[in-house]
């Protein structure tokens, strides 16, 4: 990590790409000089930790809570959408370059997951978000009537959110849901996704400064020496965190986190899907989509597939998966691999090569010099491995499958579902018990709507605090 003036330079003497990774609201004092340093494909300028700065960087959001609360919420979900709509078609040829550079994907690759994550943040989409939460939106202006009381939801304060990963547009949706609730907002985008938030960051001053105002964005490496007395400050400056990560992030932020302050947690999720390929001609490219999408390193990405119907059919729909993997990888080509992961992808192969010529019950579907891998295997060998590899066990009925995923129940979000017919209520309320929290057809696995819910939760509602007047 190096200190370097608030120069424009977009390259730094080693050619690599550099990018800012900071957006304060214009009230804030700005840093006489910045830090930089290599994360996410990218180096990234931002503050260095300095408590002065940061405690009027806090007051800065503070003072703009009051104007977010005098906008009224039919009024906010326009400007936002406006924003939202908007924002797309302003990142130009060289935000895009840098917003993949960043997030470590593929040209095609970036342009459908922004696409994609866009769509929730269109003025319809957030309208149907508010009001799926708040069938009256005048409840976030103030008290309304509600059977024989009156009833108001209040966001309390400034959200700091924590994102993880490197999936662009997870931070944005984010501080759109705080703006919604009128909350101010600071927040931490993850290594791949400062490029596209701190975008959209500068885009919102500009079509709506009075919304600008109310969020700041800073990455740091957090968790690290350097910065440990700043995540202190912020944590006790923050009415409320929101973290996105691993369980150890999580519960890091946890152990820091003052238990006055509202901890709203995200913690590691895999996706899974059940599939009758009987049912759903379409189910194998579905499939494909569902791993290939954010290069497998969402929340959302599918890992395991557990497919109706013997070992013979098991068999046969992997060929068509593989066959479908194989197509996309040339559509949507992967990123550049991380360290060590094609020699990782190498030796699972290698490995599992052997365990089939052992006599397991192991086989495997793979193509030299592309990422993709498919494994038909029993579930005791099940492990999330990224890198587009989808796992396939076979299973006699609906009960075969809820007892497989039974001890993934932990981590259980969304389940894909292809070509279930008269099971799919039966399904449904049998991975209810086992906490899946999210249950949709395959093809819409990638890109949740913008009023589904998050983790069990409605994504604005545990946002606000309510108050009742009788």
């Amino acid at each position: 990590m190096t200190e370097v003036p608030p120069a424009t330079d977009d390259s730094s003497a080693s050619g690599r790409p550099v990018i800012d990774g900071w957006v304060w609201p214009p009230a804030a004092p700005p840093p006489t000089s910045l830090l930089q340093i290599r994360a996410g494909g990218v180096d990234i300028r931002h503050p260095k930790p300095d408590l002065d700065l940061a405690g009027r960087l806090v007051a800065s959001l503070r003072a703009s809570a009051r104007t977010l609360a005098a906008i009224p919420s039919r009024e906010l979900i326009a400007c936002l959408g406006q924003a939202g709509e908007s924002f797309v078609g302003s990142i130009g040829d060289k935000g895009s370059r840098r917003i993949a550079q960043n997030a470590g994907l593929s040209r095609a690759m970036t342009a459908e997951v922004v696409n994609g994550m866009a769509a929730t943040w269109s003025t319809e989409a957030l309208e149907g978000l508010v009001y799926a939460e708040f069938p009256d939106p005048r409840v976030l202006d103030g008290f309304v009537p509600d059977n024989e009381r009156l009833v108001a939801a209040t966001a309390p304060g400034i959200t700091l959110h924590l994102g993880a990963g490197s999936v662009p547009g997870v931070t944005v949706t984010s501080i759109i849901r705080a703006l919604l609730v009128k909350s101010p907002v600071l927040a931490k985008p993850g290594a791949g996704d400062v490029a596209l938030t701190v975008a959209f960051a500068q885009h919102l001053g500009r079509v709506d400064p009075l919304l600008g105002a109310a969020v700041a964005v800073q990455y740091w490496p957090g968790g690290t020496a350097p910065w440990a007395r700043w995540e202190q400050e912020l944590f006790a400056a923050a009415d409320q965190v929101v973290v996105y990560g691993s369980d150890t992030t999580v519960e890091s932020v946890r152990t820091r986190t003052p238990a006055s302050t509202r901890l709203i947690e995200h913690g590691h999720r895999v996706g899974v899907a059940v599939v009758d390929p009987t049912g759903d001609p379409r189910a194998a490219s579905d499939a494909a989509r569902a791993v290939a999408l954010f290069d497998q390193e969402g929340c959302v990405s599918t890992h395991l597939f557990l497919v109706l119907g013997d070992r013979a059919a098991a068999r046969e729909w992997s060929g068509e998966l593989a066959d479908a993997l194989s197509k996309i990888e040339f559509a949507l080509p992967p990123g550049h691999a991380p360290a060590g992961e094609l020699s990782a992808i190498h030796q699972m192969r290698g490995f599992l090569e052997m365990d089939a010529a052992s006599g397991r019950d192991t086989e495997l579907w793979y193509r030299k010099g592309l990422r993709w891998t498919v494994i038909m295997g029993s579930l005791d060998g099940f492990s999330p491995a990224g890198g587009r590899t989808a796992w396939v066990i076979p299973a006699a009925d609906v009960a075969a499958c809820l007892q497989a995923l039974s001890p993934l129940s932990p981590v259980l979000q969304t389940v894909g579902i292809a070509g279930i017919g008269e099971e799919r209520q039966a399904l449904a309320e049998g991975l209810a018990r086992i906490r899946a929290t999210r249950v949709v057809p395959l093809r819409e696995v990638p890109f949740p709507g913008a009023e589904w819910l998050h983790d069990g939760q409605r994504p604005l509602r545990e946002l606000v605090r309510w108050t009742e007047l009788h």
